[in-house]
């Protein structure tokens, strides 16, 4: 009896961890879920609200470190134009914890549909795929986007 004590002793350490990771993860795929929906509401804040001050950005073979301001003044300018009659996950997203818990990532492949103005004056379609990767970093506050490497099918 004192054996099998000992054993469930020594495993409750590896339970907490578990639970905590899985709380981590599920924490992740909030975040993803309210970048979505700023995107379908057409709302800046939300979206900055989970970013942090510095940021890597990946995209068209570039890799850039746009400031917060310089982000919030882009993407509330994107947010203003686009109209999204579509904007979802087309799998469930994959999400990882490092094993200090201090970082994360989440792949996602999305559906968007909408329109944009075009040169022309008007407004044109669009339906596209994107995958990305969305990085994070545990802070003091709670978890915080600090990067995204993206490609459009």
């Amino acid at each position: 009896m004192r054996i099998l004590l000992a054993l469930a002793l020594l495993c409750l350490p590896c339970l907490g961890a578990a639970q905590s990771r899985q709380s981590d993860e599920n924490q992740l795929r909030t975040l993803h879920a309210q970048l979505i929906q700023a995107h379908i509401e057409g709302k800046v804040d939300p979206w900055m609200a989970i970013e942090a001050d510095s940021f890597v950005s990946i995209n068209r073979g570039q890799v850039t470190f746009p400031g917060f301001a310089e982000r919030r003044k882009r993407r509330a300018a994107y947010l203003r134009e686009a109209s999204f009659s579509l904007y979802r996950d087309l799998r469930t997203p994959i999400v990882r914890i490092s094993v200090d818990g201090s970082l994360g990532w989440l792949i996602a492949e999305v559906e968007v549909e909408g329109t944009m103005p075009s040169p022309e004056g008007g407004r044109s379609s669009f339906h596209d795929i994107w995958a990305w990767i969305e990085l994070y970093e545990k802070t003091e506050v709670g978890w915080r986007l600090i990067g995204n490497a993206s490609n459009q099918r």
